[in-house]
């Protein structure tokens, strides 16, 4: 029993760097004794967890929530970085502190009462999810039954994850009916290390099987910060109203679609998309 409690601790961490913003929060308001406040749909954070917090350790109230949260993280002398706010996000959550910020409020309320702080976890700012180089000889090797499915350890504790940044909706179509949405990994499966939320989109079951064969393609735009979906050619008479559909992000920016697993993503399906 204790093997699969750790199997599954081990799976969870790899689903994102650091803890969810629930888990989090959680912890924080048990540090302060504070009503219990969860994230909303699409993983947003409502304002009365800042506002709690600021009358608990004696702040001021004002500002919007990433102002909000930088005052508790500077309060405790601890360093305020722009990746703690959604602010410069086109997703539309200008309002709202990313996971990673919301970790940095839970040490700044350690440091309040005195105790350790857990620190935050290395190579996290500025950097996005990518495979390893090997990942594809990984797969090669990976278990599968006869009917050639591979087997995928932890794969609830992952759709969880994916679906609870993605509020719980297919990014392309925005349908919310649960058994009609599948997580799709960008880079193809090869082991619990590819289960991260950068690597994972949700999607309506049927296109998510033609984005596995590369005829749904989604491509990012430095110029507009925005993911757009792109339909090949032989599909677009019953999929055209998703061509050039922007695509549904979180709204923690940590948590949107890694650039380099489209590259490779796109590089698998070239010679496809050479012919158009």
């Amino acid at each position: 029993m204790d093997k699969i409690l750790l199997l599954t601790d081990k799976i969870r961490s790899m689903t994102r760097p650091f803890p969810s913003k629930s888990e989090t929060m959680s912890d924080i308001c048990a540090l302060l004794e504070i009503p219990l406040v969860s994230p909303t749909v699409g993983s947003s954070v409502p304002r009365v967890f800042f506002d709690d917090i600021a009358t608990q350790m004696g702040l001021h109230v004002h500002g919007s929530m990433p102002q909000m949260a930088r005052t508790i993280i500077e309060a405790s002398r601890l360093e305020w970085h722009e990746e703690f706010s959604s602010e410069l996000s086109p997703s539309g959550g200008g309002g709202t502190v990313t996971a990673l910020g919301i970790l940095q409020i839970k040490n700044a309320v350690l440091a309040w009462l005195g105790k350790p702080v857990i620190g935050l976890p290395e190579n996290i700012i500025f950097t996005s999810w990518s495979p390893i180089e090997n990942w594809f000889e990984i797969r090669s090797q990976l278990v599968r039954e006869e009917v050639r499915v591979l087997t995928r350890p932890g794969a609830s504790d992952f759709r969880a994850a994916v679906m609870e940044e993605y509020g719980s909706r297919c990014a392309v179509s925005g349908i919310t009916s649960p058994d009609a949405i599948e997580v799709a990994h960008i880079v193809p499966y090869f082991g619990a290390a590819s289960n991260v939320v950068q690597n994972a989109i949700p999607m309506r079951a049927d296109i998510h099987k033609l984005f596995d064969a590369g005829l749904i393609r989604i491509e990012y735009s430095v110029s507009t910060k925005k993911y757009t979906c792109v339909v090949h050619d032989f599909v677009l008479v019953d999929y055209d109203s998703y061509h050039g559909k922007d695509l549904r992000v979180p709204v923690d920016p940590m948590s949107h679609p890694s650039r380099r697993a489209l590259e490779i993503k796109h590089e698998w399906h070239r010679s496809m998309w050479q012919s158009i």
